[in-house]
């Protein structure tokens, strides 16, 4: 038998099938570009939306955020300068306000001196509980002791007063120079 004999003998399937394995080939090779084309397609796609949803993610976060923060920041330097001053308007508001109750004391310390050198009893009581009432509500943040001190300054006036005038009239005296001592060392 012949290569031709044996090749008529074959059922023709099996002859075209090895030509045919030939363009089958092509086929399948073909069909893996497209398939790889299809793939890298998609994703490129889900890249470019991907890419697309964070700059949009990061666009309306950021922006709002970030003009939020300049905002927030000129505030900010505009309040700064105003704090100090308020910070300064406030020490300014509490020697003043000391300085009104040592005026307020002084200006009893002077009624009281009137009263004892007129011998008022209910007068010299009087004033006596006012400048009480007054040096308890001192306060002195420049001088946190000394409130305690004029107060027993004053308990020398005070015990003075019903006995020995002329001695409650001196340690009133001394009383006085220490209240406008102090009014000189709060300005």
């Amino acid at each position: 038998m012949n290569a031709n004999e044996t090749k008529n003998n074959m059922p023709e399937d099996l002859t075209k099938g090895n030509g045919a394995e030939k363009p089958s080939m092509g086929k399948e090779s073909k069909q893996k570009k497209p398939f790889l084309q299809s793939t890298f397609k998609k994703i490129g796609f889900a890249f470019l939306f991907l890419f697309i949803g964070v700059l949009i993610v990061v666009l309306s976060l950021y922006l709002p955020t970030a003009s939020g923060y300049k905002k927030a920041q000129t505030e900010l330097d505009r309040l700064i300068p105003l704090e100090t001053e308020y910070i300064a308007l406030q020490d300014d508001y509490q020697t003043s306000r000391t300085q009104a109750y040592v005026y307020k004391i002084l200006s009893n310390t002077n009624l009281l001196q009137i009263a004892l050198e007129d011998n008022k009893s209910s007068r010299i009581n009087q004033y006596i509980r006012y400048i009480e009432e007054d040096l308890n509500d001192l306060s002195i943040p420049k001088f946190p002791d000394l409130p305690a001190e004029l107060s027993v300054q004053f308990s020398k006036v005070k015990s003075h007063a019903v006995d020995d005038r002329l001695k409650a009239i001196d340690e009133l005296r001394v009383f006085n120079n220490d209240l406008l001592l102090l009014i000189d060392n709060l300005e």
